[in-house]
């Protein structure tokens, strides 16, 4: 700036006709320039610090969200880390328990073949007995009618000693008959030579029955043992299938509590991602914050050291105005011949022609009817002073100095209402557009968490009649098991007295029936006495035996429904349980979802009304602001343009008075320094 001013006094100086007058213009364009200059300058700033304003609010609100978000990542990583765990605690129970029942099945299967195997050869051996003892019983009965066991003889020795030596048979049967046979082989019983008829009776007789003992225990031995197997076999497909039913319901649960832990890993997973995504935009944001602030500061500084620099230019522009006015007039009067040369140059009916002339044409050029009143005041204080011989300028001067003043306070006046204006609308403008824009988004927001509202209250509401389903149909279920069982009880006590009668009403009439029987021998003559009904017993003895046979098969088909009932009840009920764990859980966590949800919603709410409320009164403020800020009837820039030209013309008319005084040009000087 200093270098242009010098430049331009050089230049003034080699030019010019008063190059004081010169400097002095030329200092006073300098401040102007130099006041302009800071006015722009400080416009810009005013500008800047509206931008630091309104995007550190957008930091601070992003970093606020920011903030939110993490925390809402975090708590799905959390609910869904502790989710992992549970199940996975469930996935190793339910392993264990599978493992466990594989390995009950695996000893309960090897201890059912070690049964069956022992049961067979069990069963073979007495099988082989009873079938040695027939054949023996045979022999003896057949021996009998014929009165010898000469030709039977060693045959029977042979089935004998494998009696004896049968393993299955019992040791007291075993002693008894070989005690018959010692006392036989005493007597000659087996010799050649046929015994006495009455020996021969009672010692067969003896072995006999003995052998018949032994058959009929045999047999007994043989059915109890196939009972036993048919029990035993019975019992270990009721628990194999018992145990198969378990491990296929606990790999169900199993699959699904692995099916749930994968996609609970995955939402950890997403929600991991998510809230590194967040973290890294809350810590952009809070770079960019402190970028923004650190910019922002820096340009005030920077702002605050240019206004003083500015200031000190002005101080320094306005001393070295003042020493050159204050010191260099008289001698500037007395070195250029200014005085001589205006009252030569000019007589005061020119100037006062050429000054109303001056007036005249401002006036139709302005079209401003105070310039016309002003013309008409400056012809009228002529013509009095030329009248009254006073001086004719002196009133002039005066009528046209305090109109310069006059129009530099209006156009000083009118500018700082511009300045105002536009700074007052520019700002309420952008707060409108500020708060408008966080209303929309506050808005949007709210419209969103208000359709997860409904969203999640639907699903909780298909969740709580899930709930009130499998409720229902757990308690049907229940009441249908215990109606069930309660006809089970009452038809297994029903088949287990049948059963009972029946085996009591058997071992009756067999015991009955088997009493008294001898060996009779064929040529023994025949007593007309009463006899059992052993035909028609063995029939009834028969049919009562397929009776029990009945109600044990009744018996056992009913045990199997009844435990086949109650391990599928037993299933469904695990699978409710499981459903309503986990219905009750998710409707946990929806629940507290739309109850976090909701009071976003209030927050929201508050936001928006708050913005809400600042924006009506910004917008009310700004109507205020039109009515003088933009209902003028003239442009700004056309009424400064018209005033500038205005008071231009009305110092130029001063100048010409000025320089028919012998002060004129410390008067000139005084002027142009005060209105510039």
């Amino acid at each position: 700036m200093m270098q242009l001013f010098f430049l331009a006094l050089v230049s003034a100086s080699t030019v010019g006709d008063n190059p004081i007058s010169k400097v002095i213009q030329l200092l006073v364009n300098l401040q102007h320039q130099v006041t302009e200059e800071g006015e722009v300058e400080k416009k810009q700033f005013e500008e800047f610090g509206e931008w630091c304003e309104t995007n550190a609010v957008t930091k601070q609100h992003e970093i606020k969200d920011g903030k939110a978000a993490i925390e809402r990542e975090q708590a799905v990583v959390a609910k869904e880390t502790a989710t992992i765990g549970n199940l996975e605690s469930q996935i190793a129970q339910l392993a264990s328990t599978i493992a466990t029942n594989a390995a009950d099945l695996k000893g309960a299967t090897e201890i059912r073949e070690k049964e069956a195997a022992d049961f067979a050869k069990a069963d073979a051996d007495l099988a082989e007995t009873i079938d040695m003892l027939g054949r023996a019983i045979g022999i003896i009965s057949k021996n009998m009618k014929g009165g010898s066991f000469v030709q039977g003889g060693q045959q029977l020795q042979s089935v004998l000693g494998e009696i004896i030596n049968a393993a299955v048979l019992q040791t007291q049967d075993k002693a008894k008959l070989q005690s018959l046979i010692q006392q036989s082989d005493s007597d000659d019983f087996l010799s050649r030579s046929a015994p006495a008829p009455k020996a021969y009776e009672n010692q067969s007789g003896g072995i006999l029955e003995t052998l018949e003992d032994m058959k009929e225990k045999a047999a007994k031995m043989r059915h109890e043992g196939q009972t036993a197997e048919m029990t035993n076999k019975h019992n270990f497909e009721l628990l194999a299938q018992s145990l198969n039913d378990a491990m296929k319901n606990d790999n169900k649960i199993k699959a699904e509590a692995e099916k749930n832990k994968s996609v609970s890993e995955e939402a950890k997973s997403l929600a991991e991602g998510a809230l590194a995504a967040a973290q890294k935009e809350l810590a952009e944001d809070e770079k960019a914050l402190k970028t923004v602030q650190t910019d922002c500061q820096t340009k005030a500084a920077d702002f605050q050291e240019s206004m003083a620099s500015r200031d000190a230019e002005l101080a320094a522009l306005a001393k070295a105005l003042e020493i050159i006015q204050s010191s260099t007039g008289p001698g500037a009067a007395r070195a250029y011949g200014l005085l001589q040369t205006n009252q030569k140059a000019q007589s005061t009916k020119e100037a006062s022609d050429r000054v109303v002339s001056m007036l005249a044409q401002l006036e139709k050029q302005t079209g401003d009817s105070v310039l016309a009143q002003l013309s008409m005041r400056v012809k009228a204080a002529l013509s009095a002073g030329a009248a009254d011989g006073a001086d004719p300028f002196a009133k002039v001067k005066g009528l046209i100095q305090d109109m310069i003043e006059k129009l530099v306070a209006d156009a000083a006046a009118e500018a700082s209402h511009k300045a105002y204006c536009d700074k007052e609308m520019a700002e309420s403008e952008a707060k409108i557009a500020d708060h408008t824009a966080h209303i929309e988004k506050y808005t949007a927001r709210k419209d969103k968490a208000v359709a997860a509202i409904e969203r999640l209250t639907g699903e909780i509401a298909q969740l709580q009649a899930d709930l009130a389903q499998i409720a229902k149909s757990q308690a049907e279920m229940n009441k249908m098991r215990e109606e069930e069982k309660a006809a089970f009880a009452v038809a297994k006590k029903e088949y287990e007295d049948g059963i009972e009668g029946l085996s009591g009403a058997l071992q009756l009439l067999r015991d009955f029936y088997s009493e008294g029987e001898s060996f009779v021998q064929a040529d023994q003559p025949s007593v007309g006495t009463h006899s059992k009904a052993s035909g028609e017993a063995t029939g009834i003895i028969g049919l009562l035996e397929v009776a029990e046979s009945d109600f044990t098969k009744l018996l056992s088909e009913a045990t199997v429904a009844e435990d086949s009932a109650q391990r599928e009840y037993d299933k469904v009920t695990q699978e409710n349980e499981v459903a309503t764990a986990m219905k009750k859980t998710s409707l946990a966590g929806k629940e507290t979802e739309v109850k976090e949800t909701k009071a976003r919603v209030g927050e929201l709410e508050s936001d928006i009304s708050a913005e809400q409320t600042e924006l009506d009164a910004v917008n009310e403020y700004y109507d205020k602001l039109k009515p003088a800020c933009i209902a003028k009837p003239e442009p700004y820039a056309e009424r400064k343009r018209r005033r500038e030209a205005e008071i231009a013309g009305l110092k130029e008319a001063l100048s010409i008075l000025e320089g028919l005084d012998d002060d004129s040009f410390l008067a000139v000087r005084t002027v142009r320094r005060h209105l510039d």
